[in-house]
């Protein structure tokens, strides 16, 4: 073997005639591979008036003195260029770049880079630049705590700049959450990563919520809550209100209009209908508005129907009244009568009567 396994530094033979030749080719090659520093890695042609000692990294598809080198570690030296093929796992440091490179099968990487008294970029299976200085391509990230607590902090230069997190799909922006133009808490969405939508915002100062979309979505299937400050539901609808006398109504035929609507909020349900009738029919009895679109709470505690207009009646000299009993789904009618409250039936209503009515109960 005539050179070293490692760095092919050539030994001197037994009784070699002008060992120093030998020896200075060693010297001048540890010189080149001991604690390599090269100009850059991205030249691919031999750069003009180089000084003694210039080394480089020859970039992929090399031209002129440097043809079919790509990859070589390359020294000016005694007037011309010398290469050294370099090994996996090789290091060198890139002065242009101010990063550390790394040699695996041929090529060349960014390990490392460096910007005063720490790193200046770190990159974990992909590539960091100037702007993106940490960048992790994995399944999952973990920052866990040193003995208690952890703390990620997004800091700023000033209100008007951002310190957000975004989320995007494919590197194109969903959602982003953070404090972005000014110190309020701000939360958007977007359908590209190019137009977004502010879909909330909390004032930092006292903390109000505000919806600038004006709009605050609850599921169809109400998910009940069991705490008394919770708004656990919302809902806007329209409903049919009907009438039955003694629980019948045979006959009965509704005139125009006849409608309904409603709003809940939580278990509070505001109804508002008009009930019109062309005939009453024969059905006799009690007399009930029916189709609530919400059956009340069974506590006890009856809703109280206000009755805004009543026409259309025979033999009713008091004020129309209206209850919502617990656990039900209709509205009992009444008449104020001497301080007293009167049942009415079939025989106080004419085929043309009508109801304006408005109530609230609290909803099962």
């Amino acid at each position: 073997m005539s050179t070293t396994a490692r760095l092919s530094l050539p030994y001197i033979a037994p009784q070699q005639a002008q060992k120093q030749v030998t020896y200075n080719a060693a010297m001048a090659r540890l010189d080149q591979l001991v604690q390599p520093a090269v100009k850059s890695r991205s030249i691919a042609a031999p750069p003009a008036g180089p000084t003694e000692g210039d080394a480089y990294i020859v970039a992929p598809s090399a031209s002129g003195a440097w043809a079919g080198k790509d990859g070589r570690l390359a020294l000016w030296r005694d007037g011309g260029w010398s290469f050294v093929v370099p090994a996996d796992g090789w290091l060198a440091y890139v002065l242009d770049a101010g990063e550390i490179a790394i040699c695996a099968a041929g090529a060349w990487s960014a390990l490392a880079f460096t910007g005063g008294a720490g790193l200046g970029k770190f990159g974990v299976n992909t590539d960091a630049d100037l702007t993106t200085r940490l960048a992790v391509a994995a399944a999952g990230s973990l920052f866990t705590h040193d003995g208690a607590g952890h703390r990620l902090t997004l800091d700023k230069a000033s209100a008007a700049d951002t310190a957000s997190i975004v989320f995007a799909d494919n590197a194109s922006g969903r959602g982003e959450i953070g404090l972005a133009g000014d110190d309020a808490l701000h939360l958007k969405v977007s359908p590209d990563g190019s137009a977004w939508t502010e879909a909330l915002t909390v004032a930092q100062g006292t903390g109000v919520v505000s919806l600038p979309v004006g709009q605050l979505a609850f599921p169809a299937t109400h998910n009940p809550s069991a705490g008394a400050n919770t708004l656990d539901d919302y809902e806007e609808g329209v409903w049919t209100p009907a009438i039955t006398f003694g629980g019948g109504a045979t006959g009965v035929v509704y005139g125009s209009p006849c409608l309904g609507r409603y709003t809940k909020v939580g278990n509070l349900v505001t109804v508002t209908g008009l009930l019109t009738l062309s005939s009453k029919g024969s059905s006799s009895g009690p007399a009930q508005i029916t189709g609530l679109p919400f059956a009340s709470l069974n506590d006890g505690i009856y809703g109280s129907v206000a009755i805004g207009y009543a026409g259309g009646f025979s033999g009713v000299s008091g004020a129309v009244l209206g209850l919502i009993g617990p656990n039900g789904s209709k509205v009992t009618l009444y008449q104020s009568a001497n301080g007293a409250g009167a049942g009415l039936t079939s025989s106080q209503f004419t085929n043309s009567a009508m109801l304006y009515f408005t109530a609230s109960y609290q909803a099962a």
